[in-house]
């Protein structure tokens, strides 16, 4: 595989630690093997074979054993070696290859055969779980060494912030309300609840709905939002359709309660994404489904979040570029929080086939409630999750990441029936909004 130079110069941007092109080009920095290349350049990487190896997108190109570090910090390809040839600062661990191994999804090309039973790479068997690193963004420690080489070469950088770029604040309305169809008043009508009642549960008022915790959001969100030292965006994702039972229910989005949902949303100057079905997840995105929420809300989507995180494959992500989406955020593994991608920022997908920079942005997605919660996945109580997600928050806050939290609904409610399966994550969630704006912009690098 031939590593396009657009992605190339992407790299090497993204290990500065600068998103700024224009200060990034004040930097010499390249990616080469050729010494008679060096004395052009201020620093440079030595590509270790990765990209050219017969062994590309093979479960053995994988890393084996422990991880080899320079400075402390975790690499995957070439050798713990910097030297200097002349001027120029030389260094033969190949940054540009790890960080293109995890912006690119590269892992799970090579582990088809690993997948959970919803068809997704469970965490626990990345490379990051077993290294204990999901929780540590180390490719965003990389400016710092970056940083350092430079200033040995001579080179004055600006400094870079240590504070939270961005917090969003995200919603998945799989069930916007409990009862609303006639299979489910048969489900409550069997469950003992009897004819009546059941039918009491389908005609009553949305804010009657033990579901109805879009208020509670709102406001929560809206505080946050108020009193924290960062932008903060509040973002739902709405489903445009679904063909398996794993998308039940499936909601109209022209019903009249889903539209009183979608002008509550607008009043509260939230962006809505689509909530791609799990039907597509395992496979090509639906742009039909795309379709439906554009004509529901009649705006565009440009936000993407896959059901039950099933973005199964890297390329469902060349279905979701070539419809229109430019920001994904499915970017968590479901059964550990953590980085997926080993870095806090929001970084451009690199398609792994080809070496092609895309247009498709990726943001991490830091914490889900049920990934703490559920059995099947951490099964925390809630003060090792407290402990947990605000580990998380300040792992980000030290390389100017961004957060991003997915919180349902259904996980927020104050009413006892249906209960639960853990009462206690609307209250992690108000702790969690709560820490994160008391956090300090922290001083800078």
């Amino acid at each position: 595989m031939i590593l396009q130079d657009e992605a190339r110069n992407y790299l090497l941007q993204f290990l500065t630690g600068y998103e700024d092109q224009a200060v990034f080009r004040r930097f010499r920095i390249g990616y080469t093997a050729d010494e008679s290349l060096f004395p052009h350049y201020d620093l440079v990487f030595v590509p270790s074979g990765f990209f050219e190896s017969a062994n590309y997108g093979k479960k053995e190109s994988l890393p084996q054993g422990p991880l080899p570090r320079i400075a402390g910090v975790p690499f995957l390809f070439g050798e713990n070696r910097v030297e200097r040839a002349g001027e120029t600062v030389v260094v033969h661990a190949d940054l540009p290859a790890t960080a293109f191994f995890f912006l690119s999804r590269y892992e799970e090309i090579c582990c088809r055969d690993v997948r959970d039973r919803h068809g997704r790479f469970p965490g626990k068997a990345s490379l990051l779980y077993k290294n204990d690193l999901l929780f540590r963004p180390f490719l965003d420690e990389y400016a710092g060494l970056v940083r350092g080489w430079l200033r040995e070469a001579g080179t004055d950088l600006p400094p870079l912030p240590k504070k939270i770029s961005k917090l969003w604040l995200t919603h998945d309305v799989d069930e916007p309300f409990y009862c609303q169809s006639l299979r489910s008043v048969a489900r409550e009508t069997f469950r003992g609840k009897g004819l009546a009642t059941a039918a009491r549960l389908y005609f009553r008022k949305p804010w009657q709905d033990p579901y109805w915790s879009f208020p509670r959001l709102a406001a929560q969100d809206e505080a946050c939002k108020a009193a924290a030292p960062f932008p903060v965006q509040s973002l739902y994702f709405l489903k445009g359709g679904g063909k398996s039972g794993f998308d039940k229910p499936v909601y109209r989005l022209g019903s009249r309660k889903i539209r009183k949902l979608i002008r509550f949303l607008d009043e509260q100057s939230a962006v809505f994404g689509l909530h791609g079905s799990y039907s597509s997840g395992g496979g090509k995105a639906d742009p039909e489904e795309k379709k439906r929420l554009e004509s529901a809300l009649r705006r565009s989507v440009f936000f993407h979040r896959s059901h039950y995180l099933r973005s199964c494959e890297p390329e469902h992500f060349l279905g979701l570029e070539s419809m229109g989406i430019t920001d994904d955020f499915s970017m968590g593994y479901a059964d550990v929080s953590g980085f997926r991608l080993a870095t806090s920022r929001p970084v451009i997908w690199i398609e792994p086939f080809t070496g092609r920079l895309t247009r498709l942005v990726l943001h991490p997605l830091a914490i889900m409630d049920n990934s703490l919660s559920d059995p099947d996945y951490m099964g925390l109580d809630p003060e090792t999750a407290r402990k947990y997600a605000t580990m998380l928050f300040h792992a980000a806050q030290q390389h100017g990441g961004e957060i991003c939290l997915l919180w349902h609904n259904t996980s927020v409610r104050e009413n006892s029936y249906p209960e639960p399966p853990a009462p206690w994550l609307g209250d992690l969630y108000a702790f969690l909004l709560d820490y994160l704006t008391r956090m300090q912009g922290g001083e800078k690098a």
